[in-house]
C-alpha cells in the first residue's frame, strides 16, 4: 500500500465505494473500561466497514487507550482496506507538534486533525510528510458558536477562515475540516472545493446527531469527500442498517444532482 496517506484516502473512496467516514465516539457512561471501550469501536468497524471509506476516532473518547489499543484499532481500519484519522485537533509550537505526529503515526493513524491558529501548519505539513500522517486542518467548526472567532472579519476584509484557507494552500495540506455549520451555504463550500483543487480532501462533520445538511455537503463538495457521522451510526438499534439508509441517500443526491459516484 502507498506511503501517501491522500493516495490512500482515494484508493479508499474508490474501492469502497463509499464517501462515508464512521466517527468513533465512544460514550464513557455506556463504556467506562478501557477494554471494553475498545471491543465495542473493533466490533462497530466490524459491523459497518463494507458501508464506509474511513474511520474517524476522536481523541477525548479514547484518552484511556494505550499505544497497543490504538494500533489494534487502525490496523482493523487499515485492513478493511480504509483509512483512519485521529481528530485530536493537534495546536502547538514546532517540537511539540513534531513529538506529537510522530507519536500518532507509531499509533497507525493516516490523518490527524489540526488547527491552525498558533500558526504552525506548515511545520506540522512538514513533519506530516516525514511521518506519512496527512494534515486536515480545522477550517470552520460545526458548532454554532465558532462563528464568533472563526467568521471574524480581519482587517483586510476577510473572514477568519478565509485566512486559514489560504494558509492551507499556502502550506499544501492534504485536506480541510468543514463543519456543517447554520452560517456555512453551498457557495461558500463550493469556493472551498475550488481553492484547494479536486484532489485534496473535505471532511465534513456535523451531519447526523447535529443536524447537518447532508445534500449541501454532498452537492457542493465535489468527490474527494468524507462525510462524517458518529452517535447516528454508533449509538443506532442497528448500526449496520443506519449506515446503508446513509449510503443510499448519499448516492441517490449524487444521481440527482450529477456529481461523481463511485
Amino acid at each position: 500500500m502507498s506511503s501517501n496517506p491522500l493516495e490512500r484516502f482515494r484508493r479508499a473512496l474508490e474501492q469502497r465505494g463509499s464517501v462515508i467516514c464512521l466517527g468513533l465516539d465512544p460514550n464513557p457512561d455506556l463504556h467506562p473500561q478501557t477494554a471494553e471501550k475498545l471491543r465495542f469501536c473493533l466490533n462497530m468497524v466490524d459491523a459497518v466497514e463494507p458501508y464506509i471509506a474511513a474511520v474517524k476516532v476522536n481523541e477525548n473518547f479514547v484518552r484511556d487507550f494505550s499505544l497497543a489499543d490504538h494500533r489494534r484499532l487502525t490496523e482493523k481500519i487499515r485492513g478493511a482496506g480504509l483509512v483512519s484519522i485521529y481528530d485530536c485537533k493537534m495546536c502547538d509550537i514546532d517540537n511539540t507538534v513534531k513529538a506529537g505526529i510522530k507519536l500518532v503515526s507509531e499509533m497507525g493513524y493516516d490523518f490527524i486533525t489540526f488547527n491552525p491558529v498558533m500558526g504552525t501548519l506548515s511545520t506540522a505539513v512538514k513533519h506530516g510528510a516525514a511521518n506519512n500522517v496527512g494534515i486536515i486542518v480545522l477550517l470552520h467548526p460545526s458548532n454554532p458558536e465558532s462563528s464568533k472567532y472563526f467568521r471574524a472579519t480581519l482587517g483586510d476584509g476577510r473572514k477568519v477562515y478565509e485566512k486559514i484557507l489560504d494558509e492551507v494552500v499556502e502550506n499544501d495540506a492534504e485536506g480541510v475540516v468543514v463543519g456543517l455549520h447554520p452560517e456555512l451555504n453551498e457557495a461558500d463550500i463550493r469556493v472551498v472545493r475550488e481553492v484547494i483543487g479536486d484532489g485534496k480532501m473535505i471532511l465534513f462533520p456535523g451531519v447526523g446527531a447535529q443536524g447537518g445538511d447532508l445534500a449541501t455537503a454532498v452537492k457542493a463538495g465535489g468527490s474527494a469527500i468524507l462525510i462524517n457521522i458518529g452517535r447516528t451510526i454508533i449509538y443506532s438499534p442497528n448500526p449496520r442498517q443506519a449506515v446503508v439508509n446513509m449510503y443510499n441517500r448519499i448516492q441517490e443526491i449524487r444521481q440527482v444532482h450529477g456529481e461523481k459516484h463511485f
